[in-house]
């Protein structure tokens, strides 16, 4: 009984080895809040951690929940597991975790037990903390926060290539300089709804001016900057990757800044961790999908802080001041995307692009400019328009194991070679449409298979990043 009995006292703090003693640091505070859209509460839910004072040292932190409101822990229930935290005094930290059952319901508690600690190691079970000296004793306070409509969820024209958050609530900038590209002061700015992408991007341009003794450059008010990215960007109700790096090149050309740009699609975790590792500007973008609500695919975009192959630290615009770090996994599938968990959307979250900033500053010069980034294939900057072939979709089907199950095809043609393609088939009787994302062949080309056990009628959607809307084809299975 003495192991468990020390797991249900809340709030371990692991005593540091070294110049730093960790008694004391968290305060007597801890928030757990799910996200409510339509009648729905949403997969993953946040633990809010909050902190006394500053400090340098490396904490990792540990978090338990107890779900079933037993008044013991058990390892399922260990819901932060060794994340790295950045600990500053008054900015919380936000750690994403799935959201049990029983706090999904309406007659939730108001407050539930938790646990929540500072190691200064990663720990490997459960038992050590048994071993810990200091603890403090709280309840976390259980809030539900509303995804209301205004915040871009349903305003017509919601699509995967265009960046527009699900939600923004409104915070003040936190001054001060910075002391490292990623470093503690990286702002966590505001704006107005659907402002995400250039949100994240001068959260990154302030911060790399201010570590280049450059901040004089831009404009004292950060929503001066955020209004000049939009234009740039093209914003209508969001901003489409597209317009994104054209965008920034002008803003950064006309400031004079020496920045480069590298933009890596559909990165895998480890081009994630190496991008946040090399102390780069770097901003995620994501593609919101298979919304249970019924809500159109769109996206959103955070600034990066940090990631591990567990979890991924960002500036969110849609999440009050603060560091929020949210899971991250591989999808399935012969084109995997990085997943994160992400507590304001019902549905799937993919990294579908990062964009790194570099600074570049030529040895002997104070400013330089730079070109705008190298034009792809499919976009034409200035002049005419480029004629492209219209792409078209075709479906069909086979019984390949009758009796147990059949595949569905979808052949797409007369995309760009790379074009990165989105197919999603419905169910005549199902909303939800089973998504697909490939890249098209050198021809040109895109194929897409499923495997359905249900015989029936299936219609195909196809969208991809540089075109939206693509084509779409039914398919009758008998």
């Amino acid at each position: 009984m003495g192991s468990v009995v020390v797991l249900i006292i809340i709030g371990f703090l692991f005593i540091n080895k070294g110049d730093e003693n960790g008694s004391g640091i968290l305060t007597e505070e801890s928030t757990i809040t799910r996200y409510q859209i339509g009648d729905g509460i949403t997969d993953y839910a946040f633990l809010a951690f909050h902190f006394r004072k500053d400090t340098t040292h490396e904490w990792y932190a540990q978090g338990f929940v107890d779900a079933n409101n037993d008044g013991e822990f058990s390892d399922e229930e260990w819901v932060i597991k060794n994340e790295p935290a950045l600990v500053l005094k008054n900015i919380p930290n936000r750690f994403s975790f799935t959201l049990p059952d029983s706090l999904k319901t309406i007659d939730a508690p108001e407050t539930v037990l938790v646990t929540i600690a500072l190691s200064d190691s990663e720990i490997e079970t459960a038992d050590v903390l048994s071993k810990v000296n200091g603890h403090l004793n709280l309840r976390a306070t259980l809030e539900t926060i509303t995804l209301e409509e205004e915040f871009g969820l349903n305003v017509p024209g919601a699509s995967p290539e265009l960046k527009r958050g699900v939600g923004l609530v409104q915070y003040a900038y936190a001054e001060g300089e910075a002391s490292g590209v990623n470093g503690t002061n990286l702002p966590d700015l505001s704006g107005g709804p659907m402002d995400c992408f250039a949100i994240a991007t001068a959260n990154n341009l302030i911060n790399m001016a201010n570590q280049h003794g450059r901040r004089d450059d831009l404009p004292e008010n950060p929503q001066e900057l955020i209004t000049a990215l939009k234009e740039a960007m093209q914003w209508n109700n969001g901003i489409l990757n597209r317009n994104f790096l054209t965008g920034k090149a002008q803003i950064i050309q006309d400031i004079g800044f020496p920045i480069e740009t590298e933009e890596i699609l559909r990165p895998t975790i480890s081009q994630l961790r190496q991008a946040l590792s090399n102390g780069d500007g770097v901003e995620i973008s994501t593609t919101m999908l298979n919304s249970r609500s019924n809500r159109a695919d769109t996206g959103h975009v955070f600034t990066g802080i940090s990631a591990t192959n567990q979890g991924v630290s960002v500036k969110d615009p849609a999440t009050p001041n603060g560091t929020d770090t949210l899971g991250l996994f591989m999808t399935s599938g012969r084109t995997p995307y990085t997943g994160i968990s992400y507590p304001m959307w019902d549905g799937i979250v993919v990294v579908d692009a990062i964009y790194i900033q570099r600074w570049r500053e030529p040895a002997g010069e104070e400013k330089s400019s730079i070109a705008p980034p190298e034009e792809k294939t499919e976009t034409k900057v200035g002049g005419e328009p480029i004629e492209m072939i219209k792409p078209t979709v075709e479906a069909t089907f086979a019984h390949v194991k009758p009796g147990e199950y059949s595949e569905v095809y979808a052949v797409v043609t007369g995309l760009t070679p790379g074009t990165q393609t989105t197919a999603r088939m419905f169910a005549e009787w199902s909303p939800n449409g089973v998504p697909q994302v490939v890249d098209a062949d050198k021809n040109g080309v895109a194929h897409f298979t499923w495997r359905i056990t249900v015989p029936g009628k299936y219609n195909i959607n196809v969208t991809t990043t540089d075109g939206g809307y693509t084509g779409g084809a039914t398919v009758v299975v008998e």
